[in-house]
This record gives C-alpha cells, structure tokens and sequence, in this order.
C-alpha cells in the first residue's frame, strides 16, 4: 500500500508512479490512488466520492480510454441543487488528469469573489489532499505548475478572470500532444461571448480537450443552460433530494418556504437543479408571457377596432439578426413578420414595402422604428411623404413625464420594457402571423434585466448589446414588441375613422381594402425571406 507520508521515499514515488501509468484513464480507480479516502486519521478518513461523481469518472474514463474518441472533445455541464459537491468533483477531476497527462488548463467562475472566496480554496483543498502532489507540483497564487521547470510553461492550471469587453483574454489555450481543459464555475453567469472564446481552444488535433461547467442554473436563458440541451454537450441534473449526504430537513424546510409548490423558482434552482422559469431580475416573466398567448385563442380582434394602431418594426443590424414587425391596437399585439438580414439596402427597400404593405391592411395610425438600423427606412419614408413614422432611438429620455426628473425611467428603453409588462399583466393579448414564432415570443420577452441607474436611481432596462453578449442572441423579437409603448397615440387618423363609418372593416385581423397596387413586391425577396 501506498503511504501518504509527507515526505515520500524514492521507492514510494516509483511506485506511485507506476500505479499512476497503469491507470491514467481509469478515473475511478485514480480517485482512490490520489486521495486517501478511508485513510485513518486523515481529514478524508470518514469520505468516499459520491455515486454520481463515479457515474461520470466512468463516462469520462470510457471517452479517453478509447483511441476513437480520446482526441474528441469532451465537454460535461452539470447543473445540480444546492451541495451537490460538483466544485469538490471539479478539482479531483482536474488533479487526476494533472497527475496523468501533460495538462495545460484555466479555470474561472462568474465573479472574482465567487473564484477567491470559494473557488480556488476548494481546489487548494484537494491539492493539499492529494498524495506527493508538492512532490510533483508547485502553488504560485492562483496557478500550480510543474516542479520540472522546464515543462512548468506547458503544464499548468490558472484561476483567470474574463472580461466580455475583451474575450480574447480567455482564449489562446493551446498544448499539442498534452492535454487542455478549461473548467467553468458558477457557469450560468458566464456570458455566451466567454464561452465562444473559449471554445477556440478546441481545434488541435492529437490533444485530448475537456471543457467542465458547473452550476446552479439560476438563468433559463443563459449560455450554459442552452448548453444542457445541445447535442454538443454531455449533461446531468441533479436533484439533491436524490443524494444521501443532503440534510432532508433543510429540502422540507425550503419546500415550506416555497408554499409546498416544488415548481417554485427558489426551489427549482436550490433544490432540483432545474433553472428559474424566467430569470430573476428579467422585467417580463414567463408566466405573463404565457397566459398572454393563451388568451388569444378566444380573443375577438373586432373589440379593438375602433382604437388607435401602432406599427413597431425593429430592423435586424447584423447578419445574424432578425428583422421584426409587429403591430399593437388595444390590449392585442401580433407579431406580423420576421427574417433575417441578407442585404442592407434591399433589406430596407423590402422592410419598407413591409411596412407600406401593413399599413394600409390594418389601417395603421402610426409607425415606430427603432432608429439604430432604421434611418435608411425612414429616408424612404420621408421621401414618399409618410405621415405619422417616426424613429425611436432607445437610449432617448422617455416620454412619460414632462420632466425627465419627474419620470420613473432612465430612458426611453427602460419606459417601453416595464409599461410593456404592465399591459401584459393587465390583460394583453400577444399572438403571431407564424406559429413558428411563438416559442421566441416566449423567451425573447423575458431576456431583457431590469437595474436601476447608479446616479440617478431610476429605472432601467438592460441594453440590446449586453443581452447578445450575455445570451448569445439579440433580442429583435423583444424590442420590436416594446416599440408600441414608446408614444402613447390616442387617436385614430381622420382617414382610418372615415373608412371604418364607411363599413370597410371587416370584423378580421385585417382590412378589407380598396384594389390598389400593393407596394409589398413578392417577386423581388419571395426567395430570400421565405
């Protein structure tokens, strides 16, 4: 047997080095090599790993002790209630293929709190728990390294910290013919650009690649939740009712905290390790969302014919973005349109024809745009002497005060997201053209956080580019949604009132208009948008 004395004889090192080589790819095995679990009068001497963390050693062991899949990537996401261990599983992990292979890797968590305070103190931990690891390893701070100096450069793990400002920091992690791993904690903070950089990692051939993301899934929406359903990623829940080690009066205690609802966000995430149904400083919740979109389905769209109708359409400004119009009368908005951006100008000559299009179907009474993308609209607008359109630039002061000091909001984005969750929660309707689109109205709605300003106080509204750095998306369907709340229009055009007394509406989600040439014209984007 292996002693675990502190200063090893050269006949333990030999053996232990042996024993290492034997069984660099069985995980589980290793586990008992390096930590004396069991051992008497040791800190692990009443410790054995959980049935889980040997469920995935054994994946993990499978995966590399195969010459087809060793080279593959490997990435793993666990999502889990409260005391799972997955950090404690993290950092044995992460020792046994430092033991075992010449492994180049960084760490980081969502904060540098979060990292200093309960991070990287868990790894010190099972690094001082580990057999002969000052034998072969040295702690600088926040790295360990190699003893030989020589392969200290290449052989090595980092705490480093990101910054979405500048992603490239996390990336350039290289080590061919060794191996790399990149280890993610408290990962569904960590914003969709992070994990991008990192993945840059993963195009050496004759590497064996590992990319490991813990946490309590506290946001439905962030790239790490989204990795928990990608065929990319392997992934595990779990829930800690279903783990022996876990006090059942504390999981009876939170269940009362939740009313008995074991759907409860707070339980969902503390508990099941399931995330929040809707994230928890998100403005709009799902549950407005959904009972939103119910109501449509015995909602009479002839009960809001004689008020007011609003135009919203937030044009897409990159490649990958979505172009989005809605329209909004009453309590009824419907999502009309949605698609993506091929090319910018004849995407605003066909956003136009769009919105030329809606307008005289529903007899439109105004028209919001937002301005990031939509000048070149407007510029067509204006030249064929449209009334009543007008840019809304989301960082504007809002309009629902006459003083800015008197407003509730920071600026005109924030106004239009919270007096949107207004009209949602007090009754209104949400529907679309395609029931293809319902599933982004669902989460769309909800990505968008609320703050408040660190001056001033009031409320605001998480910016468009944020979200896409955060989720990895931008939220066209969203912001096309709150543009009916930038103004509010209380009267209907003299022309659209004359043609209602005239009998032209038909009681239908449109009007029936008299025959004119249609400016929507099919033949030059039926192609590129269908």
């Amino acid at each position: 047997m292996i002693s675990d004395t502190p200063i090893p004889t050269p006949e333990d090192i030999e053996v232990f080095k042996k024993a290492l080589d034997e069984n660099r790819y069985d995980f589980c095995k290793l586990a008992y090599l390096l930590f004396p679990f069991g051992q008497k009068g040791h800190a692990l001497e009443h410790f054995r790993p959980y049935s889980w963390q040997l469920e995935e050693w054994r994946k993990l062991s499978l995966h590399l002790s195969s010459p087809k899949t060793r080279y593959r990537a490997y990435r793993l996401c666990i999502s889990s209630g409260n005391g799972a261990a997955k950090t404690a599983w993290g950092a044995m992990t992460y020792l046994m293929l430092m033991y075992t292979q010449r492994l180049r890797g960084r760490i980081t968590a969502n904060t540098q709190p979060q990292m200093n305070s309960i991070v990287w103190p868990e790894y010190d931990l099972w690094f001082r728990h580990a057999r002969f690891s000052e034998f072969f390893f040295e702690k600088f701070g926040t790295s360990i390294k190699a003893k030989n100096a020589k392969l200290a450069e290449t052989w090595r793990l980092d705490a480093v910290t990101w910054n979405e400002q500048s992603p490239a920091s996390i990336s350039g992690l290289h080590n061919k013919g060794g191996a790399i791993i990149y280890i993610f904690e408290e990962a569904p903070g960590i914003p969709s650009v992070i994990w991008d950089y990192a993945e840059g990692a993963f195009t050496e051939t004759g590497t064996i690649k590992l990319f490991l993301a813990f946490g309590n899934s506290d946001d439905p929406e962030s790239q790490f939740e989204q990795n928990m359903d990608s065929p990319l990623w392997k992934s595990r829940r779990i829930d800690t009712r279903e783990l022996k080690h876990i006090d059942p009066q504390q999981i009876k205690d939170w269940l009362l905290k939740a009313g008995g609802d074991e759907d409860d966000d707070d339980f969902r995430v503390r508990v099941r390790g399931l995330p929040r149904k809707t994230a928890k400083d998100s403005i709009i919740k799902l549950e407005s969302v959904v009972a939103a979109l119910e109501r449509r389905k015995k909602f009479k769209v002839d009960s809001v014919k004689m008020l007011p109708c609003i135009l919203m359409c937030d044009p897409a400004w990159k490649g990958d973005d979505d172009t989005t119009i809605w329209y909004k009368q009453g309590n009824y908005a419907k999502m009309l349109d949605k698609y993506k951006l091929r090319d910018l100008q004849a995407d605003h000559q066909h956003t136009f024809n769009r919105l030329c299009h809606w307008e005289r179907e529903l007899q439109v009474d105004a028209v919001h745009i937002d301005q990031g993308e939509g000048t070149g609209i407007m510029t067509l607008a204006n030249n064929a002497q449209k009334t009543g359109w007008e840019l809304i630039a989301f960082s504007n002061t809002p309009t629902d005060a006459m003083d800015f000091k008197d407003s509730e909001y920071g600026n005109i984005r924030a106004q239009m997201y919270y007096q949107g969750n207004e009209w949602l929660i007090a009754g209104g309707v949400l529907d679309a053209e395609n029931e293809k689109w319902i599933d982004d109205i669902k989460k769309q709605l909800c990505w968008t956080k609320g703050t408040r300003h660190k001056t001033h106080g009031k409320k605001m509204a998480e910016p468009k580019l944020d979200i896409k750095t955060r989720v990895g998306k931008s939220p066209d369907v969203a912001d096309g949604f709150v543009l009916g709340f930038a103004r509010d229009i209380q009267e209907r055009k003299w022309e659209n009132e004359s043609n209602q007394q005239a009998g032209l509406y038909t009681g239908q989600t449109s009007i029936k208009m008299p025959k004119h040439d249609s400016p929507y014209v099919e033949e030059d984007h039926d192609d590129l948008y269908n």
